[in-house]
């Protein structure tokens, strides 16, 4: 044990490349100082937590902490409002600053940033109509400049989604025909971009490029589902988040519980999208993972033993006004976060660091 101990860093990195566990990874981590300083600099794909300002943007690291080494943060980083994230360092975001106003994508790992329309182009019978708009929460497919690089937008504007790829210089609104009425979350899963309403309802687009290699369609499919809606009790607010499960093999839904009377968040619910005719949502045994939810910026992780339960990290992005509301918000809280435990779930645990309100944008996760 003690020549394992002191290991050579070149040969304790290599172990920790192979490590896809993350409770592995923790544990092996507090062997020593030795192991744990190689841990740290050869870190797991667990998300930092960003915390942007006006006056600057912090980044925490959820095993570590912020006295910790940090990645990198372009000053871009400072004063816009993110709107989603996605692996390898991209933002989606929303910037009023002198030297980049408007929407575009940010990465904070290189400071690649690439310029988004603000208008959104909308077929109709008698013509196409172009229409000033605002992102709510957006999620990508891949990283520009890949061909196979989309931007899906729940939007403020006379449609409420609206889809892009590199070279238009308009937004393109979703089909006509059924629409989340009041989308709450989106994500990315098995090709399709996926939205969820206040009603539980799904709907699923697929973008797709013409042959002449340019124009671009969206194919949708609206689920109809099967399953009673959500009764909140008085005062309280239930939000919805969309992810793919760590495999990859489910679609999944997590309803958070807000209840001002009793402090915040107080409750979880974890659902799996159940195909079938009718398709619904049923119950999901959340166990062997762990979740980071967030407006369009949520992804799950296999713990790497199958009988341990569930765990989920939450961020301060539920307003009472509804996920709209996110535009008109003067300060962002960064008070109600923390973990839940599947097994235990009348418990929250407060495991992030507390931090004032911010001027610019929730707090937000950071896919390195």
């Amino acid at each position: 044990m003690a020549a394992a101990a002191g290991l050579h860093q070149d040969i304790l990195a290599r172990i920790f490349l192979l490590l896809s566990c993350i409770a592995d990874c923790v544990r092996a981590s507090t062997v020593n100082k030795h192991w744990r300083r190689v841990a740290l600099q050869n870190p797991s794909q667990l998300p930092w937590l960003l915390r942007p300002s006006t006056a600057r943007t912090d980044s925490y690291r959820i095993f570590g902490g912020l006295d910790d080494p940090r990645p990198p943060l372009f000053d871009l980083g400072r004063g816009p409002r993110f709107c989603g994230s996605a692996p390898g360092g991209w933002f989606v975001i929303s910037s009023r600053q002198q030297q980049w106003r408007g929407h575009g994508l940010l990465n904070l790992r290189t400071g690649e940033r690439v310029a988004l329309p603000d208008r959104v182009r909308i077929p109709l019978d008698s013509g196409v109509i172009t229409c000033p708009m605002m992102i709510r929460a957006a999620v990508m497919s891949a990283a520009p400049p890949s061909a196979a690089c989309f931007v899906a937008a729940i939007t403020s504007s006379q449609t409420n989604m609206a889809f892009w790829r590199p070279g238009m210089d308009c937004w393109l609104s979703a089909p006509v025909g059924p629409t989340p009425r009041n989308a709450q979350d989106l994500t990315y899963h098995d090709g399709w971009f996926c939205a969820v309403d206040s009603d539980d309802g799904l709907v699923s687009y697929k973008p797709e490029i013409g042959a002449d290699g340019s124009s671009l369609t969206i194919r949708h499919h609206d689920y109809k589902l099967d399953g009673h809606r959500t009764q909140a009790a008085l005062g309280e607010i239930v939000s919805r988040y969309l992810l793919p499960s760590a495999s990859g093999a489910d679609l999944l839904m997590v309803k958070r519980y807000v209840a001002p009377a009793k402090g915040g968040t107080w409750k979880f619910q974890v659902y799996r999208l159940q195909e079938g005719q009718p398709a619904s949502w049923g119950l999901y045994q959340m166990t062997g993972q762990v979740l980071f939810v967030g407006r369009a910026c949520s992804k799950a992780f296999d713990m790497g033993h199958a009988g341990n339960p569930g765990y989920i990290y939450f961020l301060d992005d539920v307003y009472p006004g509804g996920p709209h509301s996110v535009l008109q918000q003067n300060e962002y809280p960064c008070a109600d976060t923390g973990g839940w435990r599947y097994s235990v779930p009348g418990e929250i645990e407060d495991c992030l660091p507390w931090a004032p309100p911010s001027d610019t944008s929730p707090c937000i996760w950071y896919h390195h």
